[in-house]
């Protein structure tokens, strides 16, 4: 698999365990629409749903946080946890643990209109190892060490995946990566990330499994990164959400396989 496939769509909180990858939606009129950003994983808790109301292009700053919501996050085993604001527009868990094959159930409630959302956590095939090949390019940012990743896909088509990759520490939001097995069902990949690292870079690779509706959302933020430089710079009003009621962004879950690695040679 090259780079090119890689950015095919095949993963903040949004792996938003903490509010890391906030998306400031734009809109060319002055709608205001609220944005929902939340991401259940497998990893300890808690974790985190931010609303938000989208801004126009004239507006600068980050998109306002909603506040006074009841927001309340429930598994189909029985668990229903009401969550608790921490911060503006942040509403945090307070016992839930997600858990690969549940189905999570978003409701939030805002100035008296409801918003719902659904998402199913498939399990995460792990990372196997990462591993440093060193690349001579005519293009001086891709001349350095180029990531691998290696992991087996599970037999029978339907996986779909999305990468966040840290380097030194800090996220990396250019180099969002989904894909699906479509190329490579049952296999054993051997995956190109697609840039350059120099030594004593520290790269942190962390796989999420999505489902299908978050695969067509992550794949609708990949093309806007191809297209504009960023993932998260002007995301379109009409980007896929699995939000009712008119609202945006994306509520998600996640199991998720993470490995580091540090370039020594």
């Amino acid at each position: 698999m090259n780079k090119t496939f890689l950015y095919l769509l095949a993963m903040l909180v949004l792996g938003l365990t903490s509010c890391e990858e906030v998306i400031d939606y734009e809109l060319d009129t002055a709608e205001t629409k609220l944005v929902v950003e939340g991401l259940i994983t497998d990893q300890p808790g808690p974790y985190q749903v931010r609303l938000s109301n989208t801004k126009g292009y004239l507006d600068e700053g980050r998109t306002p946080g909603v506040n006074g919501a009841l927001v309340i996050v429930s598994d189909n085993k029985g668990t229903v946890d009401t969550l608790e604001q921490i911060s503006e527009g942040v509403y945090q868990t307070t016992k839930l643990q997600g858990q690969a094959g549940n189905t999570y159930f978003l409701r939030a409630v805002v100035s008296g209109k409801e918003y719902t959302a659904q998402s199913f956590m498939p399990a995460v095939t792990p990372i196997d190892s990462l591993t440093f090949v060193y690349k001579h390019s005519a293009d001086e940012d891709d001349d350095g060490y180029h990531p691998y990743i290696h992991f087996r896909d599970p037999a029978g088509r339907g996986n779909y995946y999305r990468w966040n990759v840290f380097i030194n520490g800090v996220l990396a939001p250019d180099e969002l990566v989904v894909l699906n097995d479509d190329l490579y069902d049952g296999n054993y990949g051997h995956a190109d990330m697609g840039f350059a690292l120099k030594k004593g870079d520290k790269l942190k690779a962390e796989l999420y499994a999505v489902d299908k509706p978050a695969y067509e959302f992550w794949t609708a933020l990949v093309n806007q990164q191809n297209s504009s430089g960023g993932p998260f710079e002007s995301t379109p009003a009409n980007a896929p959400t699995n939000i009712s009621n008119g609202a945006i962004g994306y509520f998600g879950a996640s199991a998720v396989s993470a490995m580091e690695a540090e370039v020594k040679e």
